[in-house]
C-alpha cells in the first residue's frame, strides 16, 4: 500500500535513466521543484540541454550513477534496464519511479493541480494513470475562485494565529470560519 507524500527536492541531486520525451518532461518538473538533474542515457533529446539545472551524460546506465540521489527516474521502455536501475536503488535505499513500470517502483508521480499554496496530487498508484488525470482534473474544478488567494492570506499569517489561537482546534475553528464562503 502507498502513502502520499510530497518531498522537498530544491538543490537535491535527482537521476533521469533515458534520454527520451517523457525524460524530458520529468526533467522540467523536477528542475521546476529546484532539484539538481542528472540524465544518463546512450542518445538524449537536444531539449534536455536546456533544461537549467540539468547535466546530460551520453552514456549507459551504471549501479554508482543513483549513490547520492534523493529520487531516481527511470524513462525508459527496457524492463531489463529498469529492473537494473530499480534494484541498485533497492539497495541503496533511494526512491524509484520507473515509468509505466509499477512493478520497479518504490514511488509514483501523481497528477497534480496547483491552485497557489494548494495542491492536489492524485494517484492510481501506477495501475492507470488516466483515471487519476480525469479525478485530478474534476478535484481542481472543485476549488473555487479565491480559495487559493485566502489560503495564502491565512498562511502568511499563521504564526501571529498561533500566537493569537494558542489551542490547535481554536486555531482550526477561526481558519475554518475565515474559508468558510469558499467551502461549498
Amino acid at each position: 500500500m502507498l502513502i502520499p507524500l510530497f518531498i522537498e527536492l530544491e538543490g537535491r541531486r535527482c537521476l533521469i535513466v533515458g534520454g527520451g520525451a517523457v525524460a524530458v518532461r520529468k526533467a522540467r518538473s523536477l528542475a521546476a521543484a529546484g532539484a539538481r538533474v542528472n540524465v544518463v542515457a546512450p542518445e538524449a533529446d537536444p531539449a534536455l540541454a536546456s533544461i537549467a539545472g540539468c547535466e546530460v551524460a551520453l552514456r549507459a546506465f551504471a549501479p554508482g550513477d543513483v549513490d547520492g540521489c534523493a529520487l531516481v527516474v527511470v524513462a525508459t521502455d527496457d524492463r531489463g534496464l529498469n529492473r537494473r536501475v530499480a534494484g541498485a536503488c533497492r539497495e541503496r535505499g533511494i526512491p524509484v519511479n520507473a515509468v509505466d513500470d509499477p512493478a520497479n517502483c518504490t514511488v509514483h508521480f501523481p497528477a497534480v493541480c496547483r491552485r497557489g499554496p494548494i495542491t492536489i496530487a492524485v494517484s492510481s498508484g501506477g495501475t492507470c494513470p488516466v483515471a487519476a488525470k480525469i479525478a485530478r482534473d474534476r478535484a481542481g474544478r472543485a476549488i473555487p475562485d479565491g480559495f487559493a488567494a485566502a489560503a495564502e492570506r491565512l498562511g502568511a499569517r499563521r504564526e501571529e494565529l498561533k500566537r493569537e489561537y494558542p489551542d490547535p482546534g481554536e486555531r482550526m475553528r477561526f481558519c475554518e470560519e475565515e474559508l468558510k464562503e469558499w467551502n461549498v
